[in-house]
């Protein structure tokens, strides 16, 4: 039988398609024969929890077997009660198995048929017992499991076939009674499904038993022939029961002997839906029918391609035609004919057929369709040459070499063409190939990729190496020199062929052409090393590689340095020895690139990084076996030895104060690696560790990162237990109870964290344990108790001020940094081993308790009802232990309340604000939810009073739980009860692991009483909150099903959602309680924990969401909005584009799919339409239309659509058409989307046609036309046009002429109607070259062109855009009609700042023009233009548009109107700002630099961005910039390059700089220190820019400014920088600059960098962003992300610059020591 026939599998067939992973996940129930059993084997499954356990327990009752005699039969019996793929039950086929074939004892293959004989003769008796068609399924289903490699099964339905047979045969009859009188489709659905499996039985049953049926049960064969045709014939049914039929009439006409005169038969069928039978013939002859009746097979495969073209329309016939002409190549290709004789010429001609047949549907929408047509095609060509029918062969050459098949289709063709025939002949009978296909697509189709691919194997085989590697690699070299956007798909085809032959290697390396890119010779020498490919002499391949592997690794393209890095590191073997061309190559990637800014490639580098270290580690453990260490690294020391210390001095050296975020995460992750390959190579860390380590790392503590900070201190710890010295005191770092103090009590947050892991440190040295108090010391880290015991009392002082004063607690003891520091402490604690000491217990218990407290006093901030503006009213006087008010302190003054340099003393002075209060609130609320979390969840429970070892009791658990349901319920600000979830989460999973039921059962408890609490009809408000989305009472109820699900259950989720499904669907209950309903239900199916568990209640939320819509309160409607968009996502997955019109494929499903998973929602959706489409009839609102649509328009037809279920999306499309005439604009839009988006391609014309005369009759009776309905009609039209691309004739004619005759009938003034009919001539014409309609759509098309109310302005004033689509109508119609003279006219006259041109038409008029004369400089993006525009100029021929742009170009007038139009008193931004770009490309151009920098300060915001453009011009068109304007040139630059700015206008700046770079030399030699200044500065604000395209061009200008020639024609910025200040000493040099002025320049560089461009003495802010810093002046902030530039880093620039200095003026001792005095200060 044919697999593609009988694609819905076993399992899927199951008794309900939507549970069948629940099924074989649920425990298996004993059969009902066993209900009351007490045998031992009954009592051992039944005691099974699990399904393990009941797998384990099969197991032990089959070895067993010979104990009970009955234990057989019971698995018999057993085996059927489970479901299909159900562990249990495939153990038990496992046993049975191994049995049957041993044969031993009771168990041999006999008896175990016996036992499955006997069981199915009792299940067939009791299910013919029953009415419930389900189970008649889930039997019948059953039994297809014995057909699948199992031979007792097969055996015993044979032994049981008197009785299976008529059991079935009768089973279908009973559900197509049942189908006659079912009216819902998706019940209907089902019942196909159990024809569909029956009859896959039957067909299993006379394919294995012909001739035992064929003696015994004729009159049921024939009765089921009877049956079978109903089938066929029954258009509802899918296609795959109506297959299986046909195959199924094939079969009992071949048992009984009428085979011939049923072929007869079929070849005369005229009904499409008789495809069928001829797919039971294709399916049912062997080869011995093929030598007899190969003319009468010819007949039926022209029958199926005759059936097949004239319902191409219709997915499943073609589908099942494609399939059975598959199936008929896949038989010609296996049978073995004879060179001569008819059936060969039969097949021949079948062969042409098909070969007809692929060529028309290779192209064909439907993906599966596409598939088969391939296959089927290699097939064809295969059979072909098997026979030597070279005529055919020919023919598909003739075609690949014509115009006829499109370029896919041609490399498809090849593709199969070159796998079977071979390359060589191929390319020869298709010369066209290289000059053609892979000139134009080779890089840019992956198609054309997949040909080259694939010719370039086969020809391998064929060819020499010498002549292949001339004619394939060169060629792929060819197109690698464009280095263009082809490059990367040229690559990968280059490392294909390098491990196709590995001689390619060598080829490429020595390539005589030098303009081969360098990553693509990175990428042959990668695939060598990283596959362990063997070349010859590769070692000398890479040393001549050396040099580039080199500039590789400095390149400023992130991919480039990438696969530089990958070469480099990556080995087939990691035990390879780290050679020193290696060693300094990653020593220097690793000064230059540990700041990369792109996450993707961070993690590339460190993933590679710690490849590298990994084969270091593995070399120094081989090599120094042999070494002895000492306290210092020699210089003979290993090769690894001394990269590894160079590695950590570079990495030490990257955790400078100011360094960027990527730089001190990748130098923290990978010297915590280098650190512990010290510890485990044993290598003293003192011999290997750079001085300033310690320093570093203590700084690194108050990185604002805490996984940094995190990284930081456990380096430190390690450092100081492997050299067991007490860091804090040897390095004297300011870590001291009282510094960690101030931390914790700061109310900065970052401070907090940064004095918790100070405190860690602190307490990794046992000694500091007195610095905390005395204290009786435990056995189990007392230095940790003494820490928390200190903590309790700093937390117990703040408690007391927050009890006095909260507002003064909130700026002098915020509470949660103390709060912090004890989880921090906690969290890293053993709770088993504390619970052993009575002081652990107390001290828990104390926390529990102050825990509670400071709730009580934070809660009236947090359950407020607006707490972000909350005060608390507080009259108490500030505390005298807190100081008195700071002298000389200005109470009126500013102060930033976040400053790290305001003292405590400061802060009294400080007005309290809500903000303050609020953060110390709900922040305290989160630390004390996390540690009662923390210490519930893993502390011992005194479960008895017998219980010895615990660290909390029973009554403290319970009170913890109440605390925490009191959060959830009362607390309104998001942060506190989402960290109180948090919290609760850990004591549910705590509780439901307990194996005590008082405690166990108290999460289901919870959830009850919550329920029913929302479920009352009294004002819940006291409760529970009904605002914010319901506050915490959706997290509560979250957290109590999540966590059971850690236990392998999910009975509170089965019974919380379906009380809230009843909540929301109950209209008697309040409001109150659905929208508490509803906003639970949005929780739980966004929670990503759940993921497949809440599926099966999709359908349901579905309806409650939509049903919402509905209600009459705001409360209850938003949140059924809220929750139909969690239902989306849920659906159909986050979105990926913004663009809400065009949705990522995988952001849709197919309706097949989609209806298979929730076939509830068919019928809901059909019967809320139908009641949609009443009320729209009525203009009436239908308020839940719009959701509806919005899932309508998400799905799409399937190619299996009415295959194997009839719920059909054309179902749909009546109600949705009439409904996209509602009242509202935006439904009706979406309406319209939801048609296009539901209809089948083939559709389309149709439905078009029927809009049309839908149009007509309404402009008959035009007094009375509905403008809502038209427009929805319109809409649906232009919809669908849009969808279809390429219209034909006909079609277009009736769309223009409908649209001309309505507008000639009805003269209607509609602005919005006639945009739209607009739109649809502009649809139509944008496609059309010329216009070669008939003369009547001509003047149809041409209608609107006339009609004089269009001119009038009055009928735009309230819908401008009319003016914009009018405009590009025009510009078609003259395109299409008139030479391209006319356009320039248009374009030209009136001009755009005539008073009759409307504004909106001047910037459509300045949008074309933009397009038009668009060069590599003018980018497009920041300009607001249009697709119609877009397709407009796209529309046009090159010759026109070259035409068009030149006459533009040099037209003088529009050079001045241009100028007039920016002078207009009536300010349009959008004009101005593309006037000014488009002066910025006229040859009319004259404006001056000065006179545009003057202009300049009248415009602001996007103005800048095309000025700039004209300034860049002017300067030239001046061949650079003037020494008078120059100083006012580069303030222009500065301002226009400030970090706000646009990237756009940022860039600008950056192309300008080197027309100033003469300038500067100048300015050196003349000592221009204002100038020199600015230049510097901003040179290198620019190269520490935060956008990458900015730092790459500016580097690209500084290697144009360097007059010796490097090597590269690109750098990475980092690269940039060091040579931009080697430039500047240089021409420093050049003057012959004396020592003073070299200070003064060094000075001047040095405050740049440190306090930015405009900064004087008194001035501390920086133009870097928060990274830069010096000394004492600079305040650092307390989150990078808050500053407009967080990738620069001025300290690395200012160190490059005492470098270069140093290196370049070696020789002149008395400046070296004046910039070591300045280095030192």
């Amino acid at each position: 039988m044919n697999s593609l026939c009988l694609r819905v599998s076993s399992v899927k067939t199951g008794e309900n398609v939507k549970k069948n992973a629940e099924m074989r996940a649920e425990l298996i129930t004993l059969p009902k024969l066993y209900d009351n059993s007490a045998a031992s084997y009954c009592l051992e499954l039944k005691n099974a929890r699990t399904v393990p356990e009941q797998v384990a327990a099969v197991k032990d009752i089959f070895k067993n077997l010979s104990r009970d005699a009955q234990s057989l039969q019971f698995l018999a019996d057993l085996f059927f009660h489970c479901p299909l793929k159900h562990p249990v039950r495939n153990q038990i086929l496992k046993l049975l198995i191994t049995a049957a074939n041993l044969g031993t004892g009771d168990t041999d293959e006999t008896s175990i048929v016996n036992a499955l004989s006997q069981t199915l003769k009792r299940l067939v008796e009791e299910t013919k017992a029953g009415i419930e068609s389900s189970i008649w399924n889930f039997f019948i289903t059953s039994m297809t499991g014995c057909f699948e490699n199992f031979q007792c099964g097969l055996k015993a339905i044979q032994q049981s076939i008197g009785e299976v047979f008529p059991f079935v045969s009768a089973a279908v009859q009973k559900y197509l009674t049942e189908l006659s009188v079912l009216s819902s489709p998706s019940v209907r659905n089902e019942y196909y499904l159990y024809v569909h499996n029956s009859i896959r039985l039957i067909l299993s049953c006379v394919q294995e038993f012909d001739t035992q049926l064929k003696d015994k049960h004729s009159a049921t064969l024939i009765q089921l022939g009877t049956i079978c045709q109903q089938i066929v014939h029954d258009d509802d049914f899918p296609m795959d029961p109506r297959t299986n039929s046909g195959i199924l009439l094939a079969h009992i006409a071949k048992l009984n002997g009428t085979y011939e005169n049923f072929i007869q038969e079929v070849k005369l069928t005229k009904n499409p839906n008789e495809i069928a039978l001829c797919v039971g013939i294709i399916n049912t002859f062997d080869q011995h029918d093929f030598q007899h009746i190969s003319a009468d097979i010819r007949d039926i495969c022209s029958k199926i391609d005759e059936i097949a073209n004239a319902n191409a329309t219709v997915p499943n016939i073609l589908l099942c035609a494609t399939r059975a002409l598959y199936q008929i190549s896949k038989i010609i290709l296996n049978y073995e004919l004879k060179p001569q004789g008819s059936p060969t010429d039969d097949a021949k001609l079948i062969l042409r057929k098909l070969l007809i047949f692929t060529f028309g549907y290779l192209e064909h929408h439907m993906d599966s369709v596409r598939h088969l047509c391939r296959d089927l095609l290699r097939n064809t060509i295969a059979a072909a040459k098997k026979i030597n029918f070279d005529f055919l062969i020919q023919k598909i050459y003739d075609a690949c070499n014509s115009e006829r098949l499109s370029l896919s289709m041609k490399c498809v063709v090849l593709q199969q063409t070159a796998a079977i025939i071979g390359a060589d002949t191929t390319l020869l009978s298709c010369r066209e190939v290289f000059q053609f296909i892979f000139a134009e697509q080779l890089g840019r189709d992956f198609m054309v990729n997949n040909l080259y691919e694939a010719l370039m194997f086969a020809s391998h085989k064929e060819m020499t190496f010498d002549t292949w590697i001339k004619f394939w690699i060169d060629y792929l070299l060819g197109v690698t020199i464009y280095n263009d956007e082809r490059l990367v798909d040229t690559e990968r085809l280059i490392v294909k062929a390098v491990k196709c032959d590995p001689r390619v290697v060598r080829y490429i390396i020595f390539h005589p052409v030098t303009q081969i890119p360098i990553s693509t010779k990175i990428s042959t020498l990668w695939a060598v090393r990283k596959h362990g490919i063997k070349v010859e002499d590769f070692s000398g391949l890479m040393e001549s590689f050396k040099h580039h592997l080199t500039s590789s690794i400095l390149s400023s393209s992130d991919e480039t340095r990438i696969m530089a890095l990958r070469l480099i590191v990556e080995t087939n073997k990691t035990t390879v020895m780290l050679a020193l061309w290696e060693c300094e190559n990653l020593l220097t990637y690793l000064e230059y690139n540990t700041n990369c800014q792109s996450p993707a490639t961070r993690q590339k580098m460190l993933s590679l990084f710690n490849k590298a270290l990994m084969r270091c580690e593995l070399n120094l453990v081989k090599v120094l076996k042999d070494h002895k260490l000492f306290n210092t690294i020699a210089d003979d020391a290993p090769l690894q030895l001394k990269f590894l210390r160079d590695v950590i001095k570079n990495l030490v050296k990257n955790l400078f104060q100011g360094a960027n975020f990527s730089r001190r995460s990748v130098s923290l992750q990978l010297l915590q690696q280098c650190i512990m390959i010290c510890k485990n190579c044993a290598i003293p860390l003192d011999s290997i560790l750079p001085e300033e380590t310690v320093k570093s790392l203590n700084e690194s503590l108050t990185d604002s990162y805490e996984a940094n900070k995190e990284l930081a201190v456990n380096i430190l710890q390690v450092i100081e237990e492997t050299l067991n010295i007490n860091l804090i005191e040897k390095h004297k770092l300011n870590i001291n109870p009282t510094h960690i103090r101030t931390l914790l009590t700061s109310i900065r947050p970052t401070d907090s964290v940064t004095g918790a892991y100070q405190l860690e440190f602190y307490c990794h040295r046992p000694e500091h344990i007195n610095h905390f108090g005395t204290y009786k010391q435990t056995d189990y880290n007392a230095i940790y108790y003494a820490a928390l015991r200190w903590l309790k009392q700093e937390l117990k002082a703040g408690l007391k001020m927050a009890k006095e004063s909260l507002l003064q607690a909130a700026k002098l003891n915020p509470l949660y940094g103390i709060l912090f520091a004890i989880k921090h402490l906690l969290q890293r604690l053993d709770f088993k081993i504390v619970s052993i000491e009575i002081p652990w217990r107390i001290i828990i218990a104390e926390l529990i308790l102050l825990c509670k407290e400071l709730t009580s006093i934070v809660s009236p901030v947090v359950n407020s009802s607006s707490p972000e503006g909350h005060l608390p009213n507080d009259f108490s006087d500030l505390p005298a232990e807190y100081g008195e008010e700071a002298s000389g302190y200005d109470k009126n003054a500013d102060c930033k309340i976040l400053s790290s340099k305001l003292s405590k003393v400061d802060l009294t002075n400080v007005k309290t604000t809500p903000q303050m209060v609020l953060l110390c609130a709900w922040r305290t609320v989160k630390e004390v939810s996390l540690i009662l979390g923390e210490i519930v969840l893993r502390s011992p429970i005194q479960l008895s009073k017998l219980t010895e070892q615990f660290l909390i009791t029973k009554e403290q658990l319970l009170e913890i739980g109440e605390h925490f349901k009191q959060l959830l319920a009362e607390t309104k600000h998001r942060g506190a009860f989402e960290q109180a979830y948090v919290g609760f989460s850990k004591l549910c999973c705590r509780l439901w692991r307990v194996e005590v039921t008082d405690l166990n059962s108290l999460p289901m408890q919870w959830l009850r009483d919550m329920l029913t609490l929302i479920s009352k009809d009294e004002q819940l408000n006291e409760k529970i909150c009904a605002t914010r989305r319901s506050a915490g009472v959706p997290f509560m109820v979250q957290a109590l099903i999540t966590s059971e699900l850690q236990v392998g259950s999910t009975k509170t989720l089965y019974y919380c959602m379906t009380h809230l499904v009843q909540l929301c669907n109950a209209s008697e209950r309040s409001a109150e309680s659905r929208t508490h309903a509803m906003n639970i239900l949005r929780a739980l199916f966004r929670c990503t924990e759940l993921n497949e568990a809440v599926v099966e209640y999709v359908s349901d939320g579905v309806m409650c969401a939509i049903r919402g819509y509905n209600a009459e309160t705001w409360s209850e409607k938003n949140s059924a909005t809220l929750l139909f968009a969690a239902l989306i996502t849920r659906i159909f997955g986050v979105q990926r584009t913004r663009d809400w019109d065009n949705l990522n494929v995988r952001n849709k499903m197919t309706g097949r799919i989609f209806f298979l998973r929730y076939p509830k929602l068919y019928d809901f959706f059909l019967a809320q339409l139908q009641e949609a489409s009443e009320l729209v009839r009525n203009q009436q609102k239908a308020l839940k239309l719009h959701p509806l649509l919005l899932i309508l328009s998400r799905l799409y037809p399937s190619a299996l659509e009415g295959t194997e279920s009839n719920l059909m999306l054309s179902e749909f499309i009546p109600y949705i058409s009439t409904c996209a005439s509602c009242p509202e604009m935006q439904t009706r839009y979406l309406a319209s989307k939801a048609v296009v988006a539901l209809i089948s391609k083939d559709a389309i014309p149709v439905t078009v046609l029927r809009m049309c005369a839908e149009v007509v009759i309404s402009a008959d009776n035009h007094k009375t036309l509905n403008l809502n309905v038209l427009h929805g009609q319109l809409l649906q039209i232009y919809m669908l046009i849009k969808a279809h691309k390429q219209p034909d004739e006909e079609l277009v004619g009736d769309i223009a002429t409908t649209l001309a005759l309505f507008q000639e009938k009805t003269q209607i003034k509609n602005a919005i109607i006639l945009k739209l009919m607009m739109d649809i001539f502009i649809e139509i014409l944008k496609n059309q070259s010329s216009l070669t309609y008939p003369k009547e759509t001509r003047t149809s098309l041409l209608f609107l062109t006339t009609h004089k109310e269009l001119y009038n302005p009055d009928l735009s004033f309230y819908y401008p855009v009319l003016r914009k689509s009018f405009y590009i109508y025009n510009l078609h119609t003259l395109r299409l009609t008139l030479p391209y003279g006319a356009l320039s006219d248009y374009l030209l006259s009136p001009p755009i700042t005539h008073p009759t041109v409307p504004l909106e038409q001047a910037e459509t008029c300045l949008s074309v023009m933009l397009l038009l004369l668009r060069n590599n400089y003018l980018d497009l993006s920041e300009f607001e233009i249009t697709n119609e525009e877009i397709y407009f100029v796209q529309s046009l021929d090159s010759d026109v548009r070259e035409n068009l742009a030149d006459e533009l170009r040099r037209s003088k007038p529009l050079y001045l109107t241009l100028k007039e139009l920016i002078q207009k008193p009536l300010y349009y931004p959008e004009c101005v700002i593309k006037a000014y770009a488009l002066i910025s490309v006229l040859d009319s151009f004259d404006m001056t630099i000065n006179h545009l920098l003057k202009q300049s300060k009248k415009h602001t915001g996007d103005v800048k961005s095309p000025l700039t453009l004209c300034v860049e011009r002017a300067v030239m068109k001046h061949g650079g910039v003037e020494p008078k304007v120059s100083q006012t040139c580069l303030e222009y630059l500065l301002e226009i390059s400030q970090p706000s700015n646009p990237d756009h206008l940022r860039l600008k700046a950056v192309y300008i700089m080197p027309h100033l770079n003469r300038h500067f030399c100048k300015a050196l030699e003349r000592k221009r220190l204002p100038f020199i200044r600015m230049y510097f500065g901003l040179t290198m604000a620019l190269l520490m820019d935060d956008d990458f395209d900015i730092r790459d061009h500016m580097a690209r200008s500084v290697l144009g400014n360097i007059p010796e020639d490097i090597g590269m024609t690109n750098v990475v910025d980092t690269m940039a920088q060091r040579l931009f200040l080697q430039y500047m000493v240089d021409q420093l040099q050049a003057c012959r600059a004396d020592d003073n002025y070299i200070i003064e320049i060094f000075k001047l560089m040095h405050e740049v960098l440190s306090l930015g461009i405009a900064a004087d003495e008194d001035c501390n802010s920086s133009a870097f962003g928060s990274n830069s810093s010096s000394s004492s002046a600079v305040d650092f902030e307390v989150f990078d992300k808050n500053e407009a530039n967080v990738y620069a880093e001025p300290q690395k620039a200012i160190a490059d610059t005492y470098v270069v200095f140093k290196n370049t003026f070696k020789t002149r001792p008395r400046l070296l020591s004046r910039i070591a005095e300045l280095e030192v200060a």
